[in-house]
């Protein structure tokens, strides 16, 4: 079944529309955290991690966006989509948990907590970098864990990709409180893609200290990386970020 539930998922949120998903216990998540960021569900509840990766915003968004256009410029999808990227995301993962309905009873249950959602308390409902650790997506590189010895300045860890870098974003965590994945099942290792200390630090180092100029995106080499207009486009704030993909709408036109 969980086979079936991850085709399905795989076949919603393709990987030639920029997306991946990637399945893990609840119970591997939870013996990770602190109990502030604990969910409350069976340690073998199947969840499965989406994340995105460069081609998402050059095919996917774009003709996703393009469609909402109507014949008019990116100022007039401006006032209809407010939040593209967030709407997009939505709709896809709506679609994704849909087609879910269709695999088993089991699967008429589905939560998803997305990247951006917080508690009442301010806190994130789940650690994102944690789940991309523990189901094998991307390795998270913490000072006190991947250096010898601690560097001076503290810092916050970074996620690396082992095909995209840092030229990614996790999106959402898809729960199935009805549905356990095998006793047998055993997340793959998160690939680590810097051998050295002089690596991690450098890396940690851009993510920490210099993040607004993404070289940080770039650590270990990755075979695919954010195209200039994503740069651009989410460099800027999001007022000013219709004028970078104005091309778009013209070319539809």
């Amino acid at each position: 079944m969980s086979e079936d539930v991850l085709r399905c998922l795989r076949q919603s949120l393709r990987e030639d529309d920029g997306f991946e998903c990637y399945p893990f216990k609840v119970g591997s998540y939870n013996n990770k955290v602190s109990s502030h960021f604990q969910l409350d569900y069976a340690p073998n509840t199947m969840a499965v991690l989406v994340l995105n990766g460069p081609t998402m915003f050059d095919i996917s968004f774009r003709r996703w966006l393009v469609s909402k256009a109507e014949g008019g410029d990116h100022k007039d999808v401006a006032e209809r989509v407010p939040n593209p990227i967030q709407e997009f995301i939505h709709t896809r993962l709506d679609a994704a948990k849909k087609a879910l309905s269709y695999v088993s009873p089991f699967t008429n249950a589905v939560d998803i907590i997305h990247d951006y959602e917080m508690t009442p308390s301010r806190r994130p409902k789940i650690l994102m970098c944690t789940c991309g650790h523990i189901a094998g997506a991307a390795y998270h590189y913490k000072p006190e864990e991947d250096l010898s010895e601690p560097p001076a300045q503290k810092m916050i860890g970074l996620s690396l990709h082992p095909r995209f870098g840092g030229n990614f974003a996790f999106r959402a965590v898809i729960i199935l409180p009805d549905l356990s994945l095998p006793e047998t099942f055993v997340e793959p290792p998160a690939p680590k893609i810097l051998d050295s200390d002089a690596e991690v630090l450098k890396a940690l180092d851009l993510f920490n200290n210099h993040w607004r100029d993404g070289r940080f995106r770039d650590a270990g080499e990755p075979e695919e990386r954010y195209s200039k207009q994503q740069k651009d486009y989410f460099g800027r704030p999001p007022a000013e970020r219709w004028e970078v993909i104005s091309d778009w709408f013209q070319t539809s036109s």
